[in-house]
């Protein structure tokens, strides 16, 4: 599909469209009568909440919130203490951002905030909010516990480690007592504590607030404990963890990836730092080795999100650092997961920022941990600078050492943590709720266990036996070490373990396991001092050989080290006591190598969206993506997926798996990491939004929270932004403006709704959001088919969220009002038209002219079965997914749409014999979201 930009129509006068009374939500003003032309420019109906308003942002926030409280479930009085906690200007848009903390008695209602999304002349756009009621029902609670025992009763009930010395390192005044207390031995970070009101059940209750990093795993805890009683109230786990629990059987077996011609435009950064930086990696677009090889790739920043290159971090002409670390990320291997750089391993590109390291795919992901390490880098790089372009920016609390003058609070580079050892088959991603809190990447190593042992030690006329790997040594190579003596070296801790002549020419060590006498890292150190050319540890105890692991404080080894089971190690002492043996140590010949996440962008890009929903819901300064219902997974998917969109690969009806080349699976159409592909067939990806609920998903399962719950809310975006492609054309450059493309402008609206929706959403509240976001960016130009592709999902007009549980939700598949209307001759919705199965029943609208037959939707128009009683989208099985899908509606010989020379359409619609007894909806969509709507019943 070729690119074609779309100029912004001419915004008709606001002040005509936009009510200057309050009204209650984006769907509750009156719908446009279905009598007005549904081509009629003025028919889009763009709705704020208010209309112009005098004062700045915060005012008019703060004003609207307390004129309109029982709108949010509130009264007056939950509302009569208002803070700012953030407020910020998105330039594309004009709109500000005000985020505001309720409070009571001076004091923060933990979780209890509003977004008033505010326009250029102050019209209130959109309002989120995860307000508390009641405020002054029965608060109760006594600061019997100061800010240290808060954080000791904190990690006892987290069942940590109990601190060790804390001691108060600053203080403040006022109500919340804010409070920053040593790491103690249990957080890696400062930990900060505030005074607050947790709402209960029973009510408020005062409370201590606590932020740990976690020394001993890798979780960022938001605790709050009573501060009277120190019992636990609440935590969350602001480490986002992206394992593979929704994998079922796509970790499946392997095949050989393929290779991709490069595309024939250039694509990234319209005005590149010409800092003569340049990179060897999987360069966008390419998402991994499944798409393509390699490439040399210059000068790739952008000179509006990284106006001094990537390795700037002065605001001054000329790189502060040669190594993979600059102003947006700083990226280092973390093998012994100890959340600090190992030694020496931030690549090194010179005083000409050459970062061009071996890579050879065949081999072990040990053996190019340069290379993978410099991919990290590009791709942390590549998406602060695209997200940068579609708002997050400084200002909204984006990741940046120097903020150069432009808003926000500085000091949150992220520390993206290569091939790190705290897990395998993972990936996430923890951000500080504070604008200036670093965040950290880590990105783990995926062993492809399914495949059987990873390496393998051959004994010459004795056989061989499988091996397992370390992380803290280069990996044994496909061609091994042939011909090599195996010397039977006890524990292996000094040197006095071995005989006193050791062969020349090279050796294999072979020691005792256990790390109570030494580290495996130190009896390969000593075996490599003594001329070894590799380490076989011999495990200790029964069971599987353990995954070899090391402190990396000091230069590396450079010689293998694996480690085989009990019995095979007594095997291999055995032949070597017996007599002169030799052999070798090499990659399993049958595995495909161990991969790495770090060579896979769509996994950098979903962990960094985890920073940018976090950041943008509720705006800098809390974490409020909370409930079930919460779609975190699924912005992060829904970056991953468009970013990478490449029209080379992607199709709407096609499938497209989340990062499939660690699931060693071909290509990018493959099952991938979630329950189901991406695609806007609903055959291959049958989610709707009542799937959500428990035993909601297909053979009577559940979606998995948070992934496959998100997973469900990234469909809906991906189908969202190819209805947008098929309306505006599809721009192959992700950096493109956001009216280049329908693909840049679902980017814009997604990222401007995680800036409206507020607090605690819900996909309800996540759709509006969107719809709110066009209204301000287009003046709602593309509103109906923003309605008509939510409601082919089932978040249509009458869908109701309830909660952000998971199992009070209903969904809905109807337009909104304004969208939809009435096929002539036939009965207004709801009422049945009765048809004889097998028929062709003609299906007429009209336009004000004749606008050619090119004017309907893609996959418009269609039928779905519905119930004749309810006239609701519901499987007869009773069934919630897959729901019956939309089945393409078709005409006797194949005649399609005709029209007459005064603008009235036919489709003659020939029904299925089959259908007799049954209801159907007819569905017709025009190019623009406008939507005809027939109710029918067969006999």
């Amino acid at each position: 599909m070729p690119l074609r930009p779309f100029p912004l129509r001419g915004r008709r006068n606001l002040a005509l469209l936009l009510s200057t009374t309050l009204v209650v939500s984006l769907t509750s003003v009156a719908a446009t009568p279905a009598a007005a032309a549904p081509d009629d420019p003025d028919r889009s109906n763009p709705i704020f909440l208010t209309g112009p308003n005098e004062g700045s942002p915060e005012e008019i926030a703060i004003r609207y919130l307390r004129g309109n409280p029982e709108q949010h479930g509130v009264t007056t009085a939950d509302v009569g203490d208002l803070a700012v906690l953030s407020s910020y200007t998105s330039r594309h848009n004009g709109v500000t951002h005000v985020n505001l903390a309720q409070r009571y008695q001076e004091r923060e209602v933990f979780g209890a905030a509003a977004t008033v999304n505010v326009a250029r002349d102050g019209s209130v756009v959109f309002v989120g909010d995860s307000l508390v009621s009641g405020l002054a029902v029965s608060p109760s609670g006594a600061a019997d516990l100061d800010a240290v025992d808060a954080v000791e009763a904190a990690a006892d009930a987290l069942d940590l480690a109990a601190p060790k010395n804390p001691r108060v390192m600053s203080r403040a005044g006022g109500a919340a007592q804010r409070t920053v207390v040593s790491g103690s031995g249990i957080s890696d970070e400062p930990i900060p504590a505030k005074l607050g009101w947790q709402p209960t059940e029973d009510g408020l209750r005062l409370a201590w607030q606590v932020v740990i990093d976690d020394s001993s795993d890798s979780h960022l805890w938001n605790a709050t404990v009573d501060a009277k009683t120190g019992d636990l109230l609440d935590a969350e786990d602001w480490t986002t963890h992206d394992e593979t629990d929704d994998l079922h059987d796509t970790l499946g077996g392997h095949v050989a990836g393929r290779t991709l011609a490069a595309p024939t435009t250039v694509l990234g950064s319209p005005d590149p730092v010409q800092d003569g930086s340049s990179y060897r990696v999987f360069g966008y677009p390419t998402e991994s080795p499944n798409d393509g090889p390699r490439t040399t790739v210059t000068n790739p920043a952008d000179s509006l999100a990284s106006p001094y290159g990537w390795h700037d971090t002065d605001g001054v002409p000329g790189p502060e650092h040669t190594t993979t670390q600059g102003n947006n990320v700083h990226a280092y291997q973390d093998q012994d997961a100890n959340n600090a750089p190992d030694f020496g391993s931030s690549p090194d590109g010179g005083p000409s920022l050459t970062f061009n390291f071996p890579l050879n795919l065949g081999e072990h992901a040990q053996s190019y941990r340069d290379s993978a390490t410099a991919n990290l880098f590009y791709w942390n790089n590549i998406i602060h600078d695209v997200s940068y372009r579609y708002g997050f920016d400084e200002a909204s609390g984006n990741f940046q050492v120097n903020n150069y003058g432009r808003g926000g609070t500085g000091g949150d580079y992220v520390r993206a943590e290569a091939a790190d050892g705290a897990g395998t088959n993972n990936a996430n991603f923890s951000t500080p709720a504070a604008d200036g809190g670093a965040p950290r990447m880590q990105m783990f190593l995926w062993p492809g266990n399914q495949f059987g042992a990873q390496n393998q030690v051959v004994v010459d006329g004795v056989g061989s036996f499988d091996a397992s790997w370390a992380r803290f040594s280069p990996a044994p190579t496909t061609t091994g070490l042939p011909g090599h003596r195996f010397v039977y070296g006890g524990t292996g801790c000094a040197a006095s373990s071995y005989p006193g002549t050791l062969p020349t020419g090279g050796w294999i060590a072979v020691v005792d396991g256990g790390t109570t006498a030494c580290t495996y890292l130190l009896r390969t150190q000593v075996a490599e001092s003594l001329g070894a050319k590799a380490v076989v540890v011999a495990h200790n105890a029964t069971g599987a050989a353990p995954v070899l692991t090391g402190a990396m404080t000091t230069a590396p080894v450079t010689i293998p080290a694996v480690a085989v089971t009990q019995a095979d190690g007594a095997a291999l002492k055995t032949a070597i006591a017996d007599g002169a043996v030799t052999g070798s140590l090499r990659k399993h010949p049958s595995h495909p190598g161990i991969r790495d996440g770090d060579l896979d962008a769509g996994i950098v890009i979903h962990e960094y969206g985890h920073g940018i929903s976090l950041r943008l819901t509720g705006g800098p300064g809390i974490n409020c993506l909370t409930g079930n219902e919460q779609m975190g997974e699924g912005w992060s998917d829904f970056f991953a997926i468009n970013t990478l969109l490449d029209p080379r690969l992607d199709t709407a009806e096609g499938t497209r798996g989340l990062v499939p080349y660690v699931l060693y699976q071909e290509d990018r159409s493959g099952n991938g990491l979630r329950p189901r592909p991406y695609s806007r067939d609903m055959d291959k990806q049958p989610f709707t939004y009542d799937s959500i609920k428990t035993g909601g998903w297909l053979n009577g399962t559940s979606l998995a929270a948070p992934h496959g719950i998100g997973h469900g809310w990234a469909a809906v975006l991906w189908d969202m932004t190819w209805d947008l492609i098929d309306k505006h054309g599809v721009n192959p450059n992700v950096y493109g403006p956001w009216n280049s493309g329908g693909n840049n402008l679902a980017m814009q609206l997604v990222m401007d709704g995680l800036k409206m929706q507020g607090c605690g959403p819900g996909f309800v509240t996540g759709r509006n959001a969107i719809i709110a976001a066009d209204a301000a960016l287009t003046g709602g130009e593309n509103a109906c088919t923003l309605w008509a592709s939510f409601a082919r999902r089932g978040l249509g007009y009458s869908a109701v969220q309830g909660t952000t549980n998971r199992d009070d939700n209903t969904e809905a598949f109807d337009t909104h009002p304004s969208c939809g209307g009435d096929f002539l001759n036939r009965a207004a919705q709801p009422a049945l038209n009765t048809v004889k199965a097998g028929s062709a029943a003609p299906m007429k609208f009209a336009l004000s002219a004749n606008r050619g037959l090119d004017i309907l939707a893609s996959n418009s128009p269609y039928s779905r079965l519905v119930d004749c009683d309810t006239l609701r989208t519901v499987n007869p099985d009773g069934s919630v997914t897959p729901r019956p899908t939309p089945v393409a509606a078709v005409s006797p010989g194949n005649s399609g749409l005709s029209a007459n020379a005064n603008g009235q359409y036919n489709f003659v619609w020939k029904t299925d014999g089959s259908w007799a007894g049954t209801c159907r909806e007819f569905v017709l969509t025009l190019d623009d979201g406008y939507q005809y709507r027939s109710y029918f019943t067969f006999t």
